[in-house]
């Protein structure tokens, strides 16, 4: 995916805990760093996803998680986490990601997570929230970030 296509990034340092011996990022640290970037994004959407989940509001779990190492980050890189919610479904979201090294154009990884809208309480898939639909579509589409407070959803979750 063109690195364009993609509104929103995180970056991070490569941390001493999150390398091997060689100085190379150890593989599971990429699905940290995603987590990490989606959580930023959420919140430069104007809301905390974990407080929607707290709340039973918005919760989900991961259904799938793919990666492919294209090029080794190492210890002490400042990294770039690019994120975008790549499809809403009917009871998914799937997000793509990229780690790039700062400033330079060579992929690091790609990776794709497919997260589940899960009910909390009744234990059980449901479906993404037409909130979260409107607002991930303004945003990917048209780089709009939508005012929240619109919603009720929303409510106790804004940023």
């Amino acid at each position: 995916m063109p690195i364009e296509d993609f509104r929103f990034h995180h970056s991070l340092r490569v941390r001493w805990a999150e390398a091997d011996a060689q100085a190379i990022v150890y593989y599971p640290v990429y699905l940290t760093w995603v987590e990490v970037a989606l959580s930023e994004y959420c919140r430069h959407l104007g809301f905390r996803q974990y407080r929607l989940a707290e709340l039973n509001l918005f919760d989900t779990v991961t259904a799938r998680a793919t990666i492919e190492y294209k090029a080794p980050a190492r210890l002490d890189d400042l990294v770039d986490v690019y994120v975008r919610a790549a499809h809403v479904g009917n009871t998914s979201i799937t997000f793509a990601y990229e780690v790039y090294r700062q400033d330079e154009t060579v992929l690091l990884a790609q990776a794709e997570v497919v997260y589940v809208s899960y009910d909390n309480k009744a234990k059980r898939p449901r479906r993404v929230p037409q909130e979260m639909r409107e607002v991930f579509g303004a945003y990917e589409t048209r780089e709009e970030r939508l005012d929240l407070s619109q919603f009720p959803l929303f409510s106790e979750a804004l940023v």
